[in-house]
């Protein structure tokens, strides 16, 4: 996910889609479809290589506990990180990957180009 919104899923996870539309996406989540704007996800055909990195919550108080994690890109296995390390090795299944800090979420928006607003 790309952005924080008030639906089921997690960034970090994998879920398959059911219905791809130019806007709109079905996603299978537990079973149940859950739709949701297409832009507001990152679509890949192959599985993630490194850690998936989970942010801590920008409202913490709904979540209470919850910091920030890393998601095994092997087994999903969820990881507590602590500082910001460049390698994870999984405690479930013993992968060693590296972490994805430069997952689209840690980068400023976009600002898309706008006629004569550069100097």
């Amino acid at each position: 996910m790309r952005i924080d919104l008030d639906v089921p899923l997690r960034r970090g996870a994998w879920y398959r889609v059911k219905k791809l539309g130019p806007v709109q996406v079905v996603l299978d989540v537990a079973g149940d479809p859950v739709e949701i704007t297409r832009t507001h996800l990152d679509i890949v055909s192959a599985p993630p290589e490194r850690w998936s990195v989970v942010p801590r919550p920008k409202t913490p108080s709904r979540f209470p506990g919850v910091s920030a994690y890393a998601v095994c890109p092997k087994c999903g296995n969820r990881a507590p990180l602590q500082g910001r390390p460049a390698v994870l090795r999984c405690a479930h299944c013993g992968k060693v990957s590296a972490v994805a800090w430069n997952e689209r979420y840690f980068q400023p928006p976009e600002t898309p180009d706008v006629p004569g607003t550069h100097p």
